[in-house]
């Protein structure tokens, strides 16, 4: 038996060692066939293993775990699944999940790997959704980092390759010059954890230089929502008037000099309730919300000092300018202001990191970091970039 490529398919022309073990779950002379019960003591050297059908299998666990229910109460039990980053479980997690619902227990030992984590789960502190695919037909650079697709992704390699091959440029941050970094337009040799400085000081240059696409910030981040400096929280409507909402934050709006509510509900901004002269609130444009300065802004707890949050962002950047980036991370200045000239002369870019940034005692932060250098480049959910694709309806 054996599993080989399938040139027909999108991703099939390629297949890695781990599909091409794939028979061996089916074919395995170890393979678990069957229900087991064990009929010795644990410790026993001999467990006694005896063989049930599955529906003895079933009314076995479902009496067991019905009995302990009702003398000790659902929550006495708790449900351990196994990781699906290693195994076949995925397509079963969410009936197991059910099980547990149904049966009324709050405990699911769940595990799962760093990498999963990492590129489906950090990212959604910054986009709401976890890195998406990248689009290499279209992409004019590609950013790798922490990622070697030649022994973990082959579509990802191959889809690289190809880009590069037709123009787009290549970058690769890695301690090591693997896979594809051997073919990169620049390759960055970070230290070891300090991907996360890097990450600023590259972006740092970026707001420097002006680097970056001001409309996709204004229109599709919370980089012009003020934070307040007394608290380090956003400012919302609520703190301006009782009848506000905390679920609505605030902007200063730099054309019109004035707060300005942004309102998810409608997608645009509007006047603060009883601001001058308006009753009600009002639908304003707001063509320019402010990225930048400092408001002292009248609350209902007295004036405070405000700040967009793309502000503080960028004071952050600012403390890791190249020369200091270089004495932290190894890569040198000149490296580091290439990576965010190329990043942003080379737009659009499509970006992937994994593993070699998920394994680091700053995984999440520094993932966040990398991550908003891509919007930097409004490369999100955009051709040649990372695009979000529809998902196919199914039914479980």
């Amino acid at each position: 038996m054996a599993v080989e490529p399938d040139p027909s398919h999108p991703t099939g022309q390629a297949l890695c060692a781990k599909g091409r073990a794939a028979p061996q779950l089916v074919h395995h002379p170890e393979r678990l066939l069957y229900p087991l019960r064990r009929t010795r003591p644990k410790g026993d050297p001999d467990p006694g293993w005896e063989r049930l059908t599955w529906d003895a299998a079933l009314d076995h666990v479902a009496s067991a775990l019905k009995r302990i229910a009702d003398v000790h109460g659902p929550e006495a039990v708790a449900f351990a699944v196994t990781s699906p980053s290693g195994t076949a479980i995925s397509d079963a997690a969410p009936w197991i999940d059910r099980l547990i619902n149904a049966f009324g227990s709050p405990n699911n030992c769940y595990g799962t790997e760093v990498c999963n984590w990492h590129k489906d789960y950090a990212a959604r502190y910054t986009f709401g959704v976890g890195i998406a695919a990248p689009d290499f037909a279209r992409a004019s650079c590609v950013l790798y980092w922490g990622h070697n697709p030649s022994t973990s992704w082959l579509t990802h390699a191959t889809g690289a390759a190809a880009a590069r091959a037709r123009g787009a440029r290549l970058i690769v941050v890695d301690p090591r010059r693997a896979g594809l970094a051997a073919k990169a337009d620049l390759w960055l040799r970070v230290r070891p954890g300090a991907d996360g400085a890097l990450a600023l000081g590259i972006a740092g240059v970026m707001l420097a230089e002006g680097w970056f696409d001001r409309d996709f910030v204004r229109d599709w981040s919370n980089g012009p929502h003020l934070v307040r400096t007394d608290t380090g929280r956003f400012l919302t409507e609520r703190d301006l008037v009782p009848e506000g909402s905390a679920a609505r934050h605030v902007a200063w709006d730099a054309a019109a000099a004035r707060l300005v509510v942004d309102d998810p509900a409608t997608g645009g901004c509007r006047s603060v309730p009883g601001d001058g002269a308006d009753a009600e609130p009002v639908e304003t444009p707001a063509p320019e919300p402010a990225l930048s300065g400092t408001y002292r802004v009248a609350t209902r707890d007295g004036e405070v000092e405000c700040r967009p949050a793309f502000a503080l962002y960028a004071d952050l950047c600012r403390r890791y300018p190249p020369e200091r980036v270089e004495a932290i991370s190894w890569v040198p200045a000149a490296q580091i202001r290439e990576a965010a000239r190329l990043l942003w002369a080379s737009r659009p870019v499509a970006y992937y990191c994994w593993t070699g940034v998920g394994q680091t005692t700053n995984a999440t932060q520094t993932d966040r970091a990398i991550s908003l250098l891509w919007a930097l480049t409004g490369s999100f959910d955009a051709p040649g970039g990372n695009v979000l694709f529809p998902r196919v309806p199914t039914n479980d």
